[in-house]
């Protein structure tokens, strides 16, 4: 539903946009099709093709779909994407001081990369600011833009065949042969939305066909957004930049945005400024986050101070949302006729089975039988599934339908109610959950989840998944350095095992000096494949930019990335101190001769602690430790003295705990 106002608004943006819609099919696509048919003149009569029409027809209706948002802080409403959004500030992983504020499409780093790969944590934006990018090539009449929602991809469709139904309005199929043809001749935006979105088990596949998709029509540009993972590693011939947070200015401009400067945001930015609330700040970086805090504030007139909050707020916000316009004693009644704690557990059980499945999207039947499912989880609820639909769509809008499918509003909204449901559902198999998912090859992808529940339960958290993480490093602080002797000092040999935890970190000579090595050079790639077969190691995973150490050589470092390493990074974030700032506490001036500790290219020399390990010598121990800190990506590592403290601490703690009368004592 769209008001009034924004309803004109978006007809005015609708007849707007037509001419330019028929300048970039006529500057673009008629010619490339002309041209096309004309060099595959033996196509039979009934092979279909796209044609301008299904071009011109496909950019109104995405352009109508993607110049709204549905937002989770409004209920029902949609906002025009231009009343709500403010540039971002994107920066690269692997070259310093590039960066650059995007307010649609990225002209500059888009001509000297190509193709663009987008990270960054939930709710930083990556979805809208794509939206912003499409929406802007229409209008300046840049190329051929294609937008791909990833999570449409499975095992069973390709993006070429998600490309062709995008462009396909009438019900015929495309010769895919041929539309792929089309499409590698180049003058195409593919911009690959949510990565991380696949469902884990067509992960392989799909990151298969994207590779063989991509390779195929490299004459294109292509974007593809995700929160982080391990596994874009694969997608070597992307350059990777990084949504920059917010800073207070941009965070109150968003913030006064919401409600056209009006009273709501200015109390809110006023109370932000009071010194008390100091501790907010972290939050205010984070899109999602400020409308969250919007949000919350216009429903309570308070501040939550734990991010959970945030979403509990939102929730209660729009389940118990008045209609203004006829009164403030006016409710909207619910189909389902569920209390709003009733109807929390039914979304707490829909949040962690779709985290099971690692679906946010759903068709119609699929989402009416997990909702039954819910139903029978709830004991003691009475309700229609098809009420309960109608509810999460329209009077607690937290679903929204997109044609033929439903999903969650926002993917971190799913992962509040499934960190609920854990925390106050799962009962007896509450640590078996917790150790699963922080044990995964692919923690990464629940690490929201985690972040969230840090806050709602920090006890069982620290007792179960901080305790394990913990055991795992003192086994690895024991297990390193045993028969060296007193000439490296006991700090620096602290140091080095502290950097080898969780990560696998590796040096090496080449001949080149690009620092694109890795993308092109043919022996760079076979000397990483067998490396990774010979220890076991996943097709992906590296992480740090290839940089030359300061001595001589051309001497470069990777690091393997851990599963624990997205852990501790969250730890990180939480400012938890058995984690510290890697480069803070090994601030060093590096001043080697020229030492030249690997004579052939392309031979890695593994960071270990092997006694002949030239690495280990102690002229140069120290400053191999601050090399490999300061070509690691992740700027943190755990802080042994710490660490060691707070596993006695957990220990006693427990032991306590298992006591038979530690509940019944007393009563």
């Amino acid at each position: 539903m769209i008001n009034t106002n924004e309803g004109i608004a978006l007809k005015d943006a609708l007849l707007a946009i037509s001419p330019l819609i028929k300048s970039l099919v006529d500057t673009f696509v008629t010619p490339k099709l002309i041209e096309f048919k004309e060099r595959n003149k033996n196509i039979k009569e009934n092979t279909f093709l796209p044609t301008e029409e299904n071009f011109t027809e496909y950019y109104h209706r995405t352009f109508k779909k993607l110049i709204v948002v549905n937002t989770l802080v409004f209920n029902n409403s949609q906002r025009l994407l231009s009343d709500i959004f403010i540039p971002l500030t994107l920066s690269s992983h692997s070259k310093e001081n590039l960066s650059t504020k995007v307010n649609g499409f990225p002209d500059k780093i888009s001509d000297e990369f190509g193709n663009i790969l987008i990270t960054d944590t939930a709710g930083m934006g990556k979805s809208t600011l794509m939206k912003k990018v499409f929406i802007d090539i229409l209008h300046r009449n840049l190329g051929i833009p294609i937008f791909i929602e990833l999570r449409r991809l499975s095992k069973n469709k390709t993006l070429l065949g998600e490309i062709q139904e995008q462009l396909n309005s009438i019900n015929k199929d495309f010769n895919s042969d041929l539309l792929l043809e089309l499409l590698a001749e180049g003058g195409f935006i593919i911009i690959l939305d949510g990565y991380d979105e696949i469902t884990l088990s067509d992960r392989d596949k799909v990151t298969k066909d994207l590779q063989e998709f991509i390779s195929k029509s490299s004459n294109n540009r292509f974007f593809i957004t995700s929160r982080p993972e391990k596994a874009l590693t694969s997608f070597g011939n992307f350059h990777e930049f990084k949504i920059e947070p917010l800073n207070k200015k941009e965070a109150f401009e968003l913030l006064r945005k919401y409600d056209n400067q009006g009273t709501v945001s200015s109390l809110l930015i006023k109370k932000l400024q009071e010194k008390e609330l100091d501790n907010i700040k972290e939050f205010l970086t984070n899109p999602l986050l400020v409308s969250l805090l919007f949000t919350a504030f216009e429903h309570k007139q308070a501040i939550p101070f734990k991010k959970y909050l945030f979403y509990r707020q939102v929730y209660d916000a729009n389940f118990e949302s008045h209609d203004l316009t006829k009164g403030d004693s006016y409710v909207h009644n619910k189909y389902s006729n569920l209390e709003i704690d009733d109807f929390h557990r039914v979304l707490r059980y829909l949040g962690f089975t779709c985290f099971k499945l690692q679906k946010i999207e759903f068709g119609k039947d699929e989402l009416l039988k997990l909702i039954s499912q819910g139903k029978t989880f709830c004991v003691g609820l009475n309700f229609k599934e098809s009420d309960f639909l109608q509810d999460i769509l329209r009077t607690v809008p937290l679903f929204t339908q997109d044609g033929n499918y439903y999903r969650w509003a926002h993917k971190s909204l799913q992962e509040y109610f499934a960190a609920q449901f854990i925390y106050l559902d799962s009962k007896d198999k509450q640590k078996t959950i917790l150790e699963r998912i922080s044990n995964n090859a692919n923690i990464e992808k629940f690490i929201n989840i985690l972040d969230l529940y840090y806050d709602m339960d920090y006890r069982t958290f620290r007792n179960i998944i901080e305790y394990n993480l913990l055991n795992d490093y003192e086994k690895h602080i024991n297990s390193l350095y045993k028969n060296f002797n007193n000439e490296i000092p006991v700090d620096s040999i602290i140091q080095r095992k502290e950097l080898m935890f969780t990560f696998d970190s590796i040096l090496f000579r080449v001949n080149e000096t690009d620092e694109n090595v890795r993308f092109h050079n043919k022996n760079f790639s076979k000397m990483l494949d067998d490396y990774k077969k010979i220890n076991g190691l996943n097709a992906s995973g590296f992480s740090g930019v290839l940089k030359a150490a300061p001595f001589s050589q051309n001497i470069f470092s990777l690091h393997y990335q851990g599963k624990q390493t997205s852990l501790i990074h969250l730890l990180y974030k939480k400012n938890n101190n058995i984690v510290k700032d890697t480069l803070k506490s090994i601030e060093r001036d590096i001043s080697l001769k020229n030492i030249t500790i690997i004579k052939n290219a392309y031979k890695i020399l593994k960071v270990d602690d092997a006694i002949d390990n030239p690495l280990n010598n102690k002229e140069i121990f120290d400053d191999v430790n601050h090399f490999i800190a300061s070509t690691r990506i992740l700027p943190f590592t755990m802080d042994t003295k710490n660490a060691l403290e707070a596993l006695s601490v957990i220990r006693k703690s427990l032991k306590s705990e298992n006591k038979e009368d530690f509940l019944i004592d007393g009563i």
